[in-house]
């Protein structure tokens, strides 16, 4: 139970943070970086990795196969049961590249100007339950933090960043001490930009039992499938 519930948390994070990014009335730099990606955005092929401290996967995003994502290394075979359902949790909810201007980031509040200089603009906002799209994550949104930086020409979405600003308790006999996402975006082959690389920590315990997990997940040589 307590080795499925961390496997969970790490494997779905990404989904979660990239889906909570901004707000429906947002600045003007957001609601075009919203647009010009959703007028260019494409299905892109793309290789998937993720390292933690139990799982080193590599995987395949074809969204003209069947399945849409499939294991590269290990073999499947090599997976204990864990791994495995926690392989094919993610890759039910796998919904391919994961835009940084995304569409469902019009859902957060309370959006403000943290800094800003000639390129970028930075601001802070409160994730909702309605911005989030995994289910269990939906539980503790208003748990957590976050921070976008926008850039200014050809507006898109640089970097995003979720966290905890406290403890708290996702659910019965689990306690999150400390939280914190990164998600680095870079430009697909359209342009607009993409999740490239979200680094995630965190600690806690469940169960009775102390966590402190790291993990990173890639997208890489994103191509028309």
């Amino acid at each position: 139970m307590f080795r499925t519930f961390r496997f969970l948390i790490i494997a779905g994070v990404a989904a979660f943070a990239v889906s909570a990014a901004a707000q429906s009335v947002g600045p003007a730099l957001l609601i075009e970086a919203v647009a010009a990606t959703q007028a260019a955005k494409a299905d892109y092929a793309f290789d998937f990795e993720l390292d933690t401290s139990k799982a080193n996967w590599r995987a395949r995003f074809d969204p003209e196969a069947t399945p849409n994502l499939r294991l590269v290394a290990p073999a499947r075979e090599q997976l204990d049961n864990t791994q495995r359902q926690a392989f094919d949790r993610m890759a039910a909810d796998f919904e391919g590249v994961s835009w940084c201007a995304s569409e469902s980031m019009g859902r957060v509040s309370s959006m403000r100007l943290v800094r800003e200089d000639e390129t970028s603009a930075t601001y802070s906002f409160q994730p909702t339950r309605e911005s989030i799209r995994s289910e269990r994550a939906r539980q503790f949104a208003d748990r957590l933090r976050g921070e976008v930086t926008i850039l200014k020409a050809a507006p898109d979405i640089a970097r995003v960043r979720l966290f905890a600003a406290e403890s708290f308790s996702p659910v019965p006999l689990v306690r999150v001490d400390a939280f914190n996402t990164v998600i680095t975006c870079q430009a697909a082959p359209n342009g607009r930009r993409f999740a490239a690389e979200t680094n995630t920590h965190l600690r806690g315990s469940a169960f009775g039992q102390a966590f402190d997990e790291r993990s990173v997940q890639r997208a890489r040589n994103l191509s028309a499938s």
